[in-house]
């Protein structure tokens, strides 16, 4: 089982690893949450990394619908255009959208509220590019002790590698909930998904990379012996998960349903 990744290429790494363990699975939970919509919505994926939730529209909608989306990192939207060329897809940032005002009828966002750098600009930008009565679903994970796996070996990260500053778990329920009021919504119901996320390889570094830890202040040799270090420890953790075929981890998050007026 493959563990290490020396110098990956995140959105490869995304598309081959995360999206059939875990993006793929909670997004087709996300769209369940978004019904009903039909080939006449104008619907945005917000943060979609490589494009799965609108991957998943596509599949469920056909080719009649208005499917967009939209992501802070080019590499990240690179290789959703060379999966679904067919779809409108955006490098942009969340808290200045380039969209007019009313442009969707229908915005899903997995994963990314967290993650913006002004969340509240994110949420207001949000229910601008929205048309009234529209609808919002978006998803935050649960705080890290609700995610097994991640909570290990993030205790290990944190031991060989210092403080995190990991925003993955950062936008719990009852905050994402007033967030979305503050900017306009109405409605909002916050619920609760779990699935159990299986993975032939786990990438052990580039989830390390993923909380931020400050290694400016090492050299390249100690940086690299931590790395090692971290990579060693965690193989007795990944042990712990194991199951036929790869790792496992059950984890939760918060899915936000929210109304514009």
């Amino acid at each position: 089982m493959e563990t290490t990744f020396r110098q990956p290429d995140v959105a490869d790494v995304f598309e081959r690893l995360l999206v059939p363990s875990v993006f793929d699975r909670y997004a087709r939970d996300l769209v369940e949450r978004a019904r009903p919509f039909g080939p006449s919505d104008r619907i945005l994926d917000l943060g979609c990394g490589t494009g799965i939730v609108a991957r998943v529209l596509r599949e469920r909608l056909g080719g009649g619908a208005r499917l967009a989306g939209l992501d802070l990192s080019g590499a990240m939207i690179a290789k959703a255009r060379s999966i679904a060329p067919d779809i409108e897809w955006h490098e942009g940032n969340a808290t200045a959208l380039p969209f007019a005002d009313g442009s969707f009828d229908v915005v899903l966002s997995q994963q990314m509220l967290q993650f913006c750098r002004d969340r509240k600009a994110a949420a207001r930008e949000i229910r601008r590019i929205m048309a009234p009565g529209g609808r919002l679903v978006a998803s935050t994970w649960r705080p890290r002790p609700h995610q097994p796996l991640y909570d290990a070996l993030g205790l290990i990260a944190e031991r060989h590698l210092g403080p995190s500053n990991d925003l993955r778990w950062s936008l719990d329920g009852e905050e994402l909930r007033a967030l979305l009021e503050e900017a306009g919504f109405i409605d909002v119901r916050v619920a609760q998904a779990s699935l159990t996320e299986h993975y032939s390889e786990f990438p052990v570094r580039l989830s390390a990379m993923a909380a931020q830890h400050d290694l400016s202040a090492l050299d390249d040799d100690e940086r690299a012996r931590r790395w090692a270090a971290l990579e060693a420890d965690s193989a007795d953790v990944l042990a712990r998960f194991a199951v036929a075929g790869g790792v496992a981890n059950p984890s939760l998050t918060n899915v936000a349903v929210a109304r514009v007026p």
